[in-house]
């Protein structure tokens, strides 16, 4: 036989084989190259850590993510997303770097791939094995991931039909990372090793009906925390294991619209932790037994009497021993609220100078204290929560994000009234604040000491105004007018007036934006921030000014952006009785391409 007649044998042979391959679908949208460049004049770079302003203001890095679906069947999809480390792509480096050093070495690193399953059964809609975000469930209970790790839990994930029309049911297994583990997954001691925490997961199961125009979720969530059983020394019928902490979260919410205009939201949470005595500072979980609820009740006012006005109300009670260790730590504002001044985020951390550039988000996750503070109160980033990080998520992002302040133990009232008059949107907010852990000479060895001080006589009142106009002039150019004020008193010990702390935070700011040309906005911005604190050893104010330049560039498939910011002030960030001049120049740029 000769060759000309092989080869298309051959070939057809092929296409034959390769059949079943070219009837899948993939789909790789969504993946990106993400260029990032951070210029500071602390001149901090972070080789170890990240490429975030949490540890370093100068630096250049790539990032490649590729994400590819592929549509198997009408019944199986799966997906994948595969993610570099910038770290490891800083632009100066030029392939000379020791990239035997962990985060530096050039890696891509998984960090999504599911299977899902769509079989159509009456009784199961859908199946999800492996990586999710977990935001088909409640911030309160079993809550999304912050963006970096978006997709880092995995898990099994069931969905189907119940009877009632318009009701479902929900399943899942987290497995869960060993931070989220009591005691780190350690177990009772805080050194040992236990092979059973790589296989630990917390379990929920939620359901959703339909009653007239109300909608309804119940849901239950439970984790039992396993260790080595110490009585087995026999490993040829098996180890034993024993449970040593275990948490259970119930929850029941609904929403309806009463009538047109008035919509009503309410949710209860109720949460058991039970765990022998740790005597650890600095566990990420309750020292021992520890029970709280959470309720929460939202109005909102749309059809009033008045044309332009809209009222929303919210009522909040979250228990200081409300626990749930895989409640959202970021990305899931649950209260209605700002919350504290961004611009003070961190204040005391020179990097932080300048604070944050966006609100504060208020996180259901742990106020957990780690560092410690004056008079046994932490102080720093975690705003009104009272904790340093705490179990939310501040540890790796950039000035330009938003921080997140627990709310564990938060209970009060907050009303946000929006109106319109002249073209010109007015917004106003009231909140006030009491705290669950208002109390006296709690117990150095209660379940809750490592998170809130002994003792507390504290509330907090929040005001903030805003308002906007659009000049009719080149092609529309918008103002923008902010005040805000934050309130914080804490009288501490009774009777005892040298840890008194009173925090006033006040300050103000003045915003013009216009679109430059056709694809490309930029804005400017003024705001002058004062913090005045007052404590038994007398006062300490502490003052900046911060000017921002916002440029956004964006084309189909492409998008880039630049802040830079400008601070100058004086005071007494480390509270140390010396003053000094605050000055600090930062900038982040970035690209990013989507295809």
């Amino acid at each position: 036989m000769n060759k000309p007649i092989l080869r298309p044998v051959a070939a057809a042979i092929g296409l034959v084989l390769a059949a079943p391959a070219f009837a899948v679908g993939l789909d790789f949208s969504g993946s990106n190259i993400y260029m990032k460049f951070l210029d500071g004049d602390q001149r901090r770079i972070s080789l170890d850590s990240g490429d975030t302003a949490s540890g370093a203001d100068n630096g250049q890095w790539t990032e490649f993510e590729l994400r590819i679906k592929a549509t198997i069947s009408k019944q199986v999809e799966a997906g994948v997303r595969i993610q570099s480390r910038s770290p490891a792509a800083y632009w100066t480096d030029f392939g000379f770097a020791d990239e035997t050093k962990g985060v530096r070495a050039k890696w891509m690193k998984l960090r999504g791939a599911y299977v899902l399953l769509t079989p159509g059964y009456r009784w199961l809609d859908q199946a999800l094995i492996g990586s999710s975000d977990w935001g088909q469930f409640d911030p309160f209970t079993v809550g999304a991931v912050r963006y970096i790790d978006r997709d880092n839990y995995n898990g099994l994930y069931f969905k189907g039909p119940l009877p009632l029309r318009g009701s479902s049911w929900e399943f899942g297994r987290v497995s869960l990372p060993n931070y989220l583990q009591s005691n780190y997954g350690q177990g009772p001691s805080c050194c040992s090793s236990d092979d059973t925490q790589f296989n630990e997961a917390v379990y929920i199961g939620q359901a959703k009906a339909q009653f007239g125009p109300a909608r309804v979720s119940a849901s239950y969530q439970w984790f039992d925390d396993h260790n080595l059983s110490g009585t087995d020394t026999n490993d040829l019928d098996g180890r034993d294991r024993e449970t040593f902490a275990k948490n259970k979260v119930f929850m029941l919410k609904g929403e309806s619209s009463v009538i047109d205009g008035i919509d009503v939201k309410a949710a209860f949470y109720r949460s058991q932790y039970k765990a022998p005595l740790f005597d650890q500072p600095w566990i990420n979980s309750p020292k021992s037994n520890v029970n709280g609820n959470a309720y929460k009740l939202d109005l909102a006012l749309s059809a009033l009497p008045v044309p332009g006005l809209t009222v929303n109300y919210q009522y909040f009670n979250i228990g200081a021993g409300f626990y749930s260790n895989t409640a959202a730590r970021r990305e899931s504002d649950v209260l209605l609220t700002e919350g504290s001044e961004a611009a003070w985020y961190s204040w005391g951390q020179s990097i932080w100078l300048g604070g944050a550039a966006k609100d504060y988000q208020q996180s259901p996750a742990s106020a957990k204290c780690f560092s410690g503070g004056s008079g046994g109160r932490c102080r720093g980033d975690s705003g009104l929560a009272g904790g340093a990080n705490g179990l939310v998520d501040n540890a790796f992002m950039d000035f330009d994000e938003a921080p997140a302040e627990s709310v564990q133990g938060w209970k009060g009232h907050t009303l946000l009234v929006n109106y319109e008059v002249a073209k010109v949107p007015l917004a106003l907010e009231y909140t006030r604040l009491g705290y669950n852990y208002n109390w006296q000479d709690y117990s150095p060895t209660g379940p809750l000491s490592h998170y809130f001080a002994a003792d507390n006589d504290r509330k907090t009142s929040i005001l903030a105004f805003k308002a906007g106009y659009v000049l009719p002039v080149a092609g529309g150019v918008e103002l923008g007018f902010k005040y805000k004020l934050v309130d914080d008193k804490n009288k501490g010990k009774a009777g005892d007036a040298a840890d008194d702390r009173d925090t006033k935070d006040t300050g103000y700011t003045f915003s013009v934006g216009n679109q430059l040309f056709r694809d490309l906005y930029g804005s400017l911005s003024y705001g002058r921030y004062a913090r005045d604190i007052t404590t038994g050893a007398g006062k300490i104010a502490n003052d900046k000014n911060i000017t921002s330049v916002r440029l956004a560039y964006n084309l189909a498939g492409f998008e880039t952006g630049v802040l830079a910011q400008w601070v100058r002030g004086d005071g007494d960030p480390g509270e140390t009785g010396v003053r000094a001049d605050i000055k600090q120049y930062r900038l982040k740029a970035f690209v990013k391409a989507i295809f």
